[in-house]
């Protein structure tokens, strides 16, 4: 008998603890007066709820139930864009739910800002507003367990920086997260030469379907791991506005399935990406590129699997891939300053030879070593009308070098190469005519 009353007394205790916790107060407390699951407007119970949560340095606790939202809750106007450090959490993702049908952002927060365990939702039949607003230069932000549905934008921010999104669940949107810089025209910090970006911000198993573009950012030094896009246009875009370069991002552990570009970047200077399962679509409904990229500077790729069929492997403008992608029937469609480099023994890129005797410099970043073989093969259109499809052997000893043709569809032996100062040259061994067009050349190292 004993026990069970100091058990029964540790419970009360407990309890008593609880509901004498100063540090929380629920948006249905009596002062602020929310009513669940009563089709009734609850933005004034919850503005003041978060308004005195900032005065009052205090958590808000939306309970389980469903509550409506016609209006913006707006962290900042009680402290302003500096002082809106509070957190609000629900129960639980699946119970506490926040819904709305006006063409609203649902929370418009700042700096410091926690949101956590809640369901987010546009239920008119347009994508409208967004589910969370950063409008101006967040930091230290921390959203998690939160599922978002039938917005514009999920997650929508300008200059974010060191902030963490985790377990997010975002359905039926046209961006998941979309963080931007400033529109497309550059700020005035971050100078690059003159761009303010989102900055180390981690991005932690996410989940964004039904999108056009799951993840975009503006970013530099930021990480997207354990991530999924599905049923998308665009996986993740990462670019800089204008000619303001991004650098120094990196995606890991990567799964996109019905998604028609899986990566998408532009203005960029390096980008490290390891670990990716891309899906693409059927062989009579080819999906357009797992790499689509511009002025994208580095770009590396390790340890992708994948399988379906792709239009293109990767299109690369000025922009220097490396590593393997696996696309049934994707061929890649590079221009004249851009390679793909299969590892370090593959590597492609666009030629285009005069019919002049002319030696022509592949791209700098087409590289050979000494004493190394390789296997060459050309393709591309010669005269304006003869397709063309050739392999040569080349070899570099002692820094001379010497090729011989393996196999040719037409003509005999018209092009040649040579090694000189760690740079290969080709031409076309004849005048006259239109030259090589529209042509890609493959340099593999054989021994």
């Amino acid at each position: 008998m004993k026990k069970s009353l100091i058990l029964l007394a540790l419970g009360c205790t407990s309890l008593n603890a609880l509901a004498a916790d100063t540090s929380v107060i629920s948006i249905t407390d009596q002062a602020f007066g929310a009513i669940a699951n009563d089709n009734i407007d609850d933005s004034n119970a919850i503005q003041s709820a978060i308004n005195f949560a900032v005065q009052n340095n205090k958590t808000v606790y939306i309970p389980a139930g469903t509550f409506n939202v016609e209006n913006t809750l707006d962290f900042t106007v009680a402290g302003g864009s500096h002082h809106s450090r509070i957190k609000v959490t629900g129960e639980k993702r699946e119970l506490s739910k926040l819904v709305t049908s006006s063409n609203i952002s649902m929370f418009k927060v700042a700096h410091g800002v926690e949101i956590h365990n809640l369901t987010l939702s546009q239920t008119n039949s347009q994508k409208q507003g967004n589910a969370i607003d950063i409008p101006f230069a967040s930091y230290r932000s921390h959203f998690s367990k939160l599922d978002i549905a039938g917005f514009d934008k999920g997650i929508n921010g300008k200059w974010v920086i060191w902030s963490r999104f985790e377990d997010l669940f975002i359905n039926n949107v046209n961006i998941g997260i979309n963080l931007h810089g400033n529109g497309d025209a550059p700020a005035y910090w971050n100078t690059e030469p003159n761009g303010w970006f989102n900055n180390v911000n981690i991005f932690d198993n996410i989940y964004v379907e039904k999108s056009q573009t799951g993840i975009k950012l503006a970013a530099m030094g930021s990480n997207i791991t354990n991530s999924t896009v599905q049923n998308s246009n665009i996986g993740v875009e990462i670019y800089g506005p204008a000619n303001h370069f991004t650098w120094n991002n990196q995606i890991s552990n990567f799964y996109a399935e019905g998604v028609q570009t899986v990566f998408k970047v532009k203005n960029s200077r390096t980008l490290d990406i390891n670990g990716v399962f891309a899906q693409g679509g059927r062989s009579n409904a080819r999906y357009r590129a797992i790499i689509d990229a511009e002025n994208a500077g580095s770009i590396t790729i390790h340890g992708m699997t994948g399988q379906d069929w792709w239009q293109h492997s990767a299109i690369l403008k000025n922009t220097q891939l490396t590593g393997k992608l696996v696309a049934i029937g994707g061929s890649g469609n590079y221009d004249n300053q851009s390679t793909h480099s299969n590892g370090i023994i593959k590597q492609t890129a666009s030629i285009s030879l005069p019919a002049n005797r002319a030696w022509q410099a592949l791209p700098e970043r087409i590289t050979i070593s000494g004493n190394s073989a390789y296997r060459v093969t050309v393709s591309g259109i010669r005269d304006g009308y003869e397709p063309v499809l050739e392999e040569y052997t080349l070899y570099n000893f002692n820094g001379s070098s010497s090729f011989g043709k393996i196999s040719h569809v037409s003509g005999n032996q018209r092009i040649k190469f040579k090694f000189d100062a760690g740079k290969i040259f080709a031409k076309l061994d004849y005048s006259g005519g239109g030259g090589l067009s529209n042509g890609k050349i493959t340099v593999e190292k054989v021994h």
